[in-house]
Formats: C-alpha cells, sequence, structure tokens
C-alpha cells in the first residue's frame, strides 16, 4: 500500500509538472498579438514588394482583428530597411517584408552586404510573378531582339532603369546583359540609372526619363493600362494570364532569361516558434481564399504559399543558383 500511494503521489505531481510547464506556450500563442504589428517594406511605395506585402498584411489583419501596417523604407538598395527589420526586438510585432531583393540577390551578387541571410527567420512566402521588360512609350522596339540590336548599334544611346545591381527587378536585368556578352555585344556603355524601387522605375519609364526597364508585373500594370509604357517580353517560358498576348523570353529566344519573383515574410533571428506558426498558419490558411487570389491577380502575382523550412530552402537554394551565373 506504501508504495502505491508513493506512485499516486508521484504520478499527480507529473501531471502537475505537464500542466504548468504548458502554461507558458498556451499564453503566448493567447497574448500573440495584442498590438499592431508593422511589416518593413525595404522599397518604394508601389513596388512588388509592398503590393504583395499589403495582401498579406490584410489576411494577418483580418485572421486577428488586429492593425497589421506595412511600412515603405526606401533606399540603399533595400540594405537599410531590411537590417532595420532584422535588427528589431524578435518579438512578432516588427517583420520584413521579404523578396528576391533583400535575400537570394545581395546574397549572390552583393558586395559587403551587412547582413546573412542564413540569419534571418522565414516565415511564408506568399506569391510570386514573373517580370516584364518595359519601355518607354514611342519606342519603335517590339522584341529583346530589337533592344539587342539597338545597344548593339549605339549602346551609349540607351538609358536603362534599373535598381543598383542587387534588387529584384535586376534579376533578368543581370541575366540578359548576361546574354549580351555572350552574343558579343558590348554593354558596358549602357547609361544605368538607378531608381529607389519599382514604384520609382515604373513612372520614370512611364515620364521618358530612362528607355528600358525590368519591372514586376505587379508594378507594371497601373502605367500599362494607362498606355504610357509598352511591354516587350516577360520572363520564363508561360505567357501571364493578364498579358496574353505578350510573348515570353523564352518564345523570343533567350532562354537564359527566365527570373521569377518571390515576395515573403521573414523575421529577426530569435523570434519564437509558436509566432512563427502563427503567421504562418494565417497566411496559409487565406491564401486560397477567392478574394485573395483576385487580389493577387490584380497586382500581377500568383498564390505560392510556402512555410517556415520551405521557405528557407527556396531562398538559400536560389542564392546557389544565382552566384552560379
Amino acid at each position: 500500500m506504501k508504495r502505491k500511494g508513493v506512485s499516486f503521489v508521484s504520478l499527480a505531481i507529473i501531471i502537475l509538472l505537464a500542466v504548468f510547464l504548458a502554461v507558458p506556450s498556451v499564453m503566448a500563442q493567447v497574448k500573440y498579438p495584442t498590438r499592431p504589428v508593422t511589416v518593413i517594406v525595404p522599397w518604394a511605395v508601389g513596388g512588388s514588394t509592398d503590393m504583395v506585402a499589403r495582401v498579406g498584411a490584410k489576411m494577418l489583419q483580418e485572421k486577428w482583428g488586429v492593425v497589421v501596417n506595412v511600412s515603405a523604407h526606401p533606399g540603399g538598395q533595400g540594405i537599410p530597411g531590411t537590417v532595420e527589420a532584422m535588427s528589431a526586438k524578435p518579438d512578432g510585432y516588427t517583420l520584413l517584408g521579404d523578396a528576391d531583393g533583400t535575400n537570394a540577390i545581395p546574397a549572390a551578387w552583393g558586395k559587403d552586404i551587412p547582413f546573412k541571410i542564413e540569419d534571418r527567420i522565414y516565415i511564408s512566402k506568399i506569391a510570386e510573378f514573373p517580370w516584364v521588360f518595359t519601355i518607354r512609350s514611342g519606342l519603335p522596339w517590339k522584341s529583346l531582339d530589337d533592344v539587342a540590336e539597338a545597344i548593339k548599334a549605339n549602346p551609349d544611346g540607351v538609358k536603362w532603369g534599373w535598381l543598383g545591381g542587387t534588387a529584384g527587378a535586376d534579376g533578368p536585368v543581370g541575366q540578359f546583359r548576361a546574354a549580351l556578352r555572350k552574343k558579343g555585344i558590348d554593354v558596358s556603355k549602357v547609361r544605368m540609372v538607378t531608381y529607389a524601387g519599382g514604384g520609382d522605375l515604373v513612372p520614370a519609364l512611364a515620364g521618358g526619363h530612362v528607355d528600358i526597364g525590368s519591372a514586376s508585373t505587379t508594378a507594371v500594370g497601373p502605367m500599362f493600362t494607362a498606355g504610357k509604357v509598352q511591354l516587350i517580353a516577360i520572363t520564363g517560358n508561360q505567357r501571364h494570364a493578364a498579358y496574353p498576348n505578350l510573348r515570353t523570353t523564352v518564345e523570343q529566344g533567350w532562354e537564359t532569361v527566365t527570373f521569377q519573383g518571390h515576395v515573403g515574410f521573414s523575421g529577426p533571428r530569435g523570434l519564437p516558434a509558436d509566432i512563427v506558426r502563427a503567421i504562418a498558419d494565417a497566411i496559409q490558411a487565406a491564401i486560397d481564399k477567392p478574394e485573395i487570389k483576385s487580389e493577387l491577380a490584380k497586382i500581377g502575382a500568383i498564390p505560392a504559399f510556402m512555410g517556415p523550412e520551405d521557405f528557407r530552402k527556396y531562398v538559400l537554394d536560389l542564392a546557389t543558383e544565382l552566384k552560379g551565373l
């Protein structure tokens, strides 16, 4: 009987300890979020990262009933805004609107980048989109071959808008310039004009300040609809539903110019796993809703959810691929 009594007491202690240890985890989940969350976008308002991040913020806000603000911090090739988000307290109240221009591209092509993309916490990939080669209205170019011929004939007469060489929009630019060099075309004299983000580059094209640029389908849509810019190619091997008559880069014979963009949410190192899961689960639960698909389609993006582990692997693999170009 004595041993049975001891056994019963021991069992009771174990149960109480289990309940006690479980309480903090449950409380942590219940307590997040209790105040507004800020998503820092290191690019200009109106660019692809900004617009997709706003759709993502809406998903979280509707799920939680808490305000989720998107704050654009453009400049410095996306580096200052990224550093600010990654230096924030890891409590889930400051997130990064993360894209190829703040993860894989700077890791592959950037110099003296003050962060390592392995150090952040990847939460959720939200959407993907192809990039379009865009020209100012009035130019006679109808294809990438026409651009190649123009650069070959008069390279210093072509003004190319870009985001400094480490942003997402520069992925297809880098691929195209590499392809031009392989064809023996000198691109060193092309005048490269730097902008803070797609939200600045596309209006510059519309205003005739530059001749050509690469922009996301999300950033270029309004100016194209208004007839202020022309589109001559879309990256990849599949035409886009919003631009069914726009030939792909592969169709035009530029098989190495296929770069695709992505946008998701990340957070600073040390972000608790339960908070990561709460954000990822909210995105996953909303991503296939008709209204969300419709909002993404309006800005030229395609739903492409990935959870924390898959998103991290996707980014690191992409960086490795780009380094090999």
